[in-house]
C-alpha cells in the first residue's frame, strides 16, 4: 500500500482521483488546495482531508506519492519541495514552462532518490499505443512522415482563467500542443529542428499552431493543435502515419469537450494490394492506465520507462523552440 496526496482540486485532479480510487493498494490521503470554493466542492465528493499549507502536507511522513495536479507555473516549485521532502512523484504535462525548469525538477528527483513520472497519457491511450506498435512491428515499413492534430474549443475548466494566460500555461501551443509533440517525439526518435507558424488570440497567447519537427533518421512531422474553434466544433484529434509500405490512420470526435466521449473510431492500416484493415485499439482509461503505471512502478521499486522526466524534457524543448519559431519566423535548430 502506498498513500498518496493530491495537489489540486480542478478538473484534471478529479480525473485523477477517480483513476487512484481504481488501483488496489492507492490510498489517498490528502489533497492540497487554496482556493475555498474549490476545497468545498471537492470535499463534497471526496471525503478526505485538506491542507492549505503545501509544507505542513509534507510533514506527513505517511506520504509515499505526490500527484501534482497544479497549474503549469507551479510545477518547479512544488516539485522541488516534494522531491526534497523524499516524495516519490507524478506530475501532470507540461512538465514546465519551460527546459531550465524541467531540468532542475529532473535534477531534484536523482538527487533525492526519487522518481518522477510525467502525465504524458497518449503513451497510454489504445489507439496511440497500437500506432507505435503497428511503426515497431514495421506494419507500414520505414516511416516517412507523421500528421498529428488535435483541436477545440477554448478551455473554460480554469477557476481563474489560468490556462489562457500564456505566461502561466504557456498557451494552446504548449499545454495542448504538447500532447502531439510527446506523441511524435514517441514515433519519430531525436527530434533536431522545428519550424511552426501560429495564430494569437486577442490576449497574445498562442492559442493556434501548425509545427513542423524534422527528426534525425529523415522523419518529418507536422502536428496542428490549438482551441480556438468556434461554437460546437467537436473536440477532434487524431494521426495519420506514412510508411514505405503503407499508412495507418486514425481520427476520434468527441463532444465540445474530450470528457464527452463516444465511440472512438478504428484505426485503419492501408497497404498496396490488401484490403484495408480496421483495428478496435479502444482501452481502458488512459489517465488510470498511466496511474497503474507509476504505482506499479512504485510498489514493485521499478525505474520509470514510459513517460519519463527526459521524455517530459524533450516535448517541453520541442514545444518552446516552436514558440520561439513563431516569434521569430525562423527554423530553430536543436
Amino acid at each position: 500500500m502506498k498513500n498518496i496526496a493530491l495537489l489540486g482540486s480542478g478538473f484534471i485532479a478529479g480525473v485523477h482521483m477517480e483513476g487512484w480510487k481504481r488501483i488496489p493498494g492507492a490510498n489517498v490521503v490528502a489533497f492540497f488546495e487554496v482556493v475555498p470554493e474549490k476545497v468545498r466542492s471537492f470535499q463534497e465528493k471526496y471525503t478526505i482531508p485538506h491542507f492549505s499549507s503545501f509544507p505542513r502536507l509534507l510533514e506527513e511522513k505517511e506520504i509515499d506519492i505526490v500527484d501534482v495536479c497544479l497549474p503549469t507555473f507551479l510545477h518547479r516549485d512544488y516539485v522541488l519541495q516534494a522531491a526534497q521532502a523524499g516524495k516519490h512523484i507524478f506530475c501532470e504535462k507540461p512538465m514546465a514552462l519551460n527546459v531550465e525548469d524541467a531540468v532542475a525538477m529532473k535534477n531534484a528527483c536523482q538527487l533525492n532518490g526519487v522518481e518522477l513520472m510525467i502525465g504524458h497519457a497518449l503513451r497510454f491511450w489504445g489507439e496511440y499505443r497500437k500506432a507505435k506498435e503497428l511503426v515497431s512491428q514495421g506494419k507500414i515499413g520505414k516511416i516517412l512522415s507523421i500528421d498529428a492534430y488535435r483541436l477545440g474549443v477554448s478551455p473554460t475548466w480554469s477557476v481563474i482563467s489560468w490556462i489562457l494566460q500564456q505566461n502561466l500555461s504557456g498557451g494552446a501551443a504548449l499545454d495542448l500542443h504538447i500532447h502531439d509533440l510527446d506523441f511524435v517525439n514517441w514515433i519519430g526518435g531525436k527530434p533536431i529542428e522545428v519550424f511552426s507558424r501560429g495564430v494569437q488570440s486577442v490576449n497574445g497567447s498562442w492559442d493556434h499552431a501548425q509545427t513542423s519537427v524534422r527528426y534525425a533518421e529523415g522523419i518529418i512531422a507536422n502536428i496542428e493543435g490549438g482551441w480556438m474553434m468556434k461554437g460546437t466544433f467537436p473536440f477532434t484529434m487524431g494521426y495519420r502515419i506514412l510508411g514505405t509500405e503503407g499508412v495507418v490512420e486514425w481520427e476520434f470526435r468527441a463532444g465540445v469537450n474530450i470528457e464527452q466521449r463516444g465511440e472512438a473510431n478504428p484505426v485503419v492500416v492501408y497497404r498496396d494490394g490488401e484490403k484495408e484493415e480496421k483495428i478496435n485499439a479502444q482501452d481502458d482509461d488512459a489517465y488510470y492506465l498511466e496511474l497503474k503505471y507509476f504505482f506499479d512502478c512504485i510498489e514493485n521499486h521499478r525505474p520509470i520507462e514510459k513517460a519519463t522526466a527526459d521524455h517530459g524534457i524533450t516535448a517541453v524543448r520541442v514545444a518552446n523552440a516552436a514558440r520561439e519559431s513563431m516569434e521569430k519566423g525562423i527554423i530553430v535548430k536543436l
